[in-house]
């Protein structure tokens, strides 16, 4: 047996094949994956984020047309019973054709409309009918010159 003194003799013996590539993945591929890992993982939180926030603007817009939507109608309900008060009392002004236009603004480009008919009292129970009610916009709509697009054409 040799010594445990006896000098060391060189590196062991490699494969063939094997020379000068490490095996499996070093030190600096888990860093590159990991760096890598962080700042997809950074993107997607940075998306989420402005996706939610996208989200909440246009929940608070909805929960404020929809406010002001009730809120006209709840206009054109008492103006509707200010009108059936007056036909009840006999005092109200009946239209030429026995139609009323009651409006309440619902934005700035819109109202809520409500057509209203006068019943005669020989048809039954009721003072009116209500027709119709709706949105409408009150300002037209206009829109710009467009794109110019090509043709195919020279």
């Amino acid at each position: 047996m040799r010594a445990k003194t006896d000098r060391w003799e060189g590196p062991p013996e490699q494969k063939e094949g094997v020379r000068g590539i490490s095996r499996g993945a070093g030190v600096g591929m888990a860093s590159i994956l990991l760096i890598v890992m962080v700042l997809a993982f950074t993107t997607f939180g940075v998306l989420s984020l402005v996706s939610a926030m996208t989200d909440v603007r246009m929940s608070r817009k909805s929960l404020a047309t929809a406010a002001a939507y009730y809120q006209a109608e709840e206009e054109l309900q008492e103006q509707l019973a200010q009108l059936d008060a007056e036909l009840l009392a006999g005092t109200a002004e009946i239209p030429h054709q026995g139609l009323w236009e009651l409006k309440a603004d619902v934005q700035e480009i819109q109202q809520l409309l409500l057509i209203v008919e006068r019943k005669e009292p020989s048809e039954g129970e009721g003072r009116y009918q209500v027709l119709w009610q709706r949105l409408v916009n009150t300002v037209e709509w206009n829109p710009g010159p467009g794109v110019n697009i090509w043709d195919g054409g020279m």
